[in-house]
């Protein structure tokens, strides 16, 4: 059985730079909520200034998709449940990614998050990172941008 796949992607060199930039900087939060469950602010900065090397002005819409997760959090408080830099993690996302990506990243995170609490047996009280749930989803969305499987 073999199973082809004919596609060709082409982008600039400005949007090259800014996915390996993004791609790095999701990685460094991912590792550093890991360790020490807390995402700084500096990783928010470059990931939101990443988002002029390929502007246009509908993606500051994209801020409010930190919005859903502004919610969860307010209304799931817990002792090292999602915190500020998750939030601002997700709005500086969504001005790389746009609104409707990042709303669609919003719904990966939230399956991610399902799919470990069910595989890790995780209980609801316990807490864990949340960075790296929403790296992978923005991670996702931003290849699914690339690959022109949606806006």
């Amino acid at each position: 059985m073999t199973i082809a796949v004919d596609m060709e992607i082409r982008i600039s060199l400005l949007q090259a730079v800014q996915a390996v930039l993004f791609f790095s900087l999701l990685i460094a939060v991912s590792a550093w909520d890991l360790r020490y469950r807390i995402i700084p602010d500096r990783f928010q900065a470059g990931i939101a200034l990443l988002s002029f090397l390929n502007f246009a002005p509908g993606q500051l819409l994209g801020a409010l998709g930190a919005v859903p997760y502004l919610i969860v959090a307010l209304f799931c408080k817990r002792e090292g449940g999602m915190g500020g830099g998750d939030i601002k993690l997700a709005g500086a996302t969504g001005l790389v990614l746009g609104l409707p990506a990042s709303l669609t990243g919003f719904v990966m995170y939230g399956c991610m998050v399902c799919l470990w609490n069910r595989f890790k047996g995780k209980r609801d009280k316990e807490a864990f990172p949340v960075g790296p749930f929403l790296a992978g989803g923005a991670a996702a969305v931003y290849c699914m941008r690339l690959g022109g499987w949606m806006i």
